[in-house]
């Protein structure tokens, strides 16, 4: 069976490196076309052990394939399966199988590259970060401009003119409402000082998490929704200690060993991230 492979940008290392190969004939016969206009119509996730691997599989049904399937990895070492509508969840496996060697060797490779924190370019086939995993977007020409959260996949329907760039941030900045309105209320439970939710804010900053001011107001960044919620809280709660202790003394290392014990860990984690601060904002499109 032929094969050859393509590299494109990921988020993970410069190149994100994929293989495209053909589907053994079924009875002389090429897999079933399914005349559909949309491209991804479902997915389908199973594990395989590859010499003592776990490698995840996640399929995708794409109606632009006939003959040919792609093979793709995301940041954590799972394989994406691009596959023709027809292709048997038996044959797919087999063709991952008659690739053992190649994915073992990517897997491990993904998970162990240098991380890349943004698109170069906001292209269909980029991946973005979300809530401490990773997103591949997909872009369609449409009407208007909105946002499809299909999972691993964040399809934006854009109209002639859009910035990608700049509907991705926009995204970004409605799930922050969201998200950081629902961490923020959790941390105000366990923090026995606030008994009301203080007046907090966010925005897209480039070299800051968070902040407290002297009155009180607290800022935190946008840039947070792209971090696992742990860090999030870690980051909300910090702000939190500081309405009570404006320094990093004793005090207040004293309050986040009682109500984070494991700090200490989240700011070594958070602190290897912040490249994910360093992207320029969108030149076109409304965002914070």
């Amino acid at each position: 069976m032929r094969a050859h492979a393509v590299l494109k940008k990921g988020l993970y290392g410069a190149r994100r490196e994929e293989m495209d190969t053909p589907v053994r004939e079924r009875h002389g016969n090429s897999i079933p076309w399914c005349a559909d206009d949309a491209a991804i119509l479902m997915s389908e996730r199973f594990q395989v052990d590859i010499r003592g691997l776990p490698v995840t599989v996640e399929i995708r049904r794409n109606t632009r394939r006939r003959t040919r399937v792609g093979m793709s990895f995301r940041a954590d070492g799972s394989l994406c399966v691009d596959a023709p509508p027809g292709l048997l969840l038996d044959e797919v496996r087999s063709i991952v199988m008659d690739h053992s060697r190649w994915v073992r060797y990517r897997s491990e490779r993904a998970v162990n590259e240098v991380p890349f924190w943004y698109p170069d370019e906001y292209l269909s086939g980029s991946m973005i970060r979300f809530l401490g995993t990773t997103k591949e977007l997909e872009f369609c020409r449409d009407d208007g401009c909105y946002v499809e959260d299909q999972g691993p996949v964040l399809r934006i329907h854009l109209s002639a003119g859009d910035d990608p760039k700049a509907a991705v941030w926009g995204w970004y900045n409605e799930q922050a409402g969201t998200v950081l309105a629902r961490a923020m209320e959790e941390a105000v439970t366990r923090i026995p000082w606030v008994d009301q939710t203080p007046r907090w804010r966010h925005s897209f900053m480039r070299s800051q998490w968070g902040s407290c001011s002297v009155s009180g107001r607290i800022s935190l960044n946008t840039h947070l929704v792209k971090l696992a919620r742990e860090l999030t809280s870690y980051v909300i709660t910090h702000e939190l200690c500081h309405l009570v202790e404006l320094n990093h003394g004793s005090a207040f290392n004293a309050l986040m060993d009682r109500h984070v014990p494991d700090w200490r860990s989240h700011r070594e984690a958070i602190n290897r991230v912040t490249g994910l601060l360093s992207e320029e904002k969108p030149v076109r499109g409304l965002v914070r």
